[in-house]
């Protein structure tokens, strides 16, 4: 019994010490501070027929995992005009409201240096608000508010922190109402810099 505790002991010693000395290690070969928060505006560009262009807010807080990879949750507003196209292919178009976009998001850095390039992905929820279209009839169409499941694919370029990015969001359609649409974001980042060591 004895001795299985103390092998019990020098095993939670041995992960206790590991542990410190990998923390140590991942500290002292790191670049990058651990934390950021990307906050970004810009243009929405809906893919279907009616739906018009509007702009958009996005506030990104994200954990870098390790120099080149980090993991974020991006919250995203929208201010989009939801369209509708009838049986004989005219389009028409509401008033602009407001859509909220919830997702887990990765972004990959190529470099570690001032310019760099990344590619990234997420996948989340879709908040997508009812709209009232007027179509010249006495009776406007109503066009439904629906969560969708979608996903966003992105790429783009930082350099110090400012950030650019282009942003697809493939969100299913409502009907023959599509809902997926492109972004085109700059922004700003907070935190998440470079490390500076000072000679002892």
């Amino acid at each position: 019994m004895k001795q299985r505790f103390v092998h019990a002991a020098l095993f939670s010693a041995f992960l206790f010490v590991t542990d410190k000395a990998q923390a140590q290690y991942d500290e002292a070969a790191r670049n990058y501070r651990l934390w950021r928060v990307e906050s970004s505006m810009g243009y929405a560009l809906p893919s279907g027929p009616g739906n018009k262009s509007g702009l958009l807010l996005s506030l990104e807080p994200k954990y870098n995992f390790t120099d080149q990879l980090s993991f974020g949750l991006r919250t995203e507003a929208t201010a989009l005009a939801r369209g509708y196209v009838d049986i004989n292919g005219n389009s028409f178009s509401g008033k602009a409201a407001l859509g909220l976009s919830f997702l887990g998001t990765t972004d990959y850095f190529f470099t570690q240096t001032l310019l760099r390039p990344f590619t990234g992905a997420g996948i989340g929820v879709y908040n997508l608000v009812g709209a009232e279209i007027n179509t010249g009839s006495s009776q406007p169409v109503q066009v439904p508010a629906v969560t969708r499941f979608g996903g966003m694919l992105r790429g783009g370029v930082e350099i110090w922190h400012l950030r650019a990015a282009l942003e697809y969001n493939l969100i299913g359609k409502t009907g023959e109402i599509r809902n997926s649409y492109l972004g085109l974001k700059i922004g700003i980042v907070i935190g998440g810099g470079p490390l500076r060591y000072e000679e002892e």
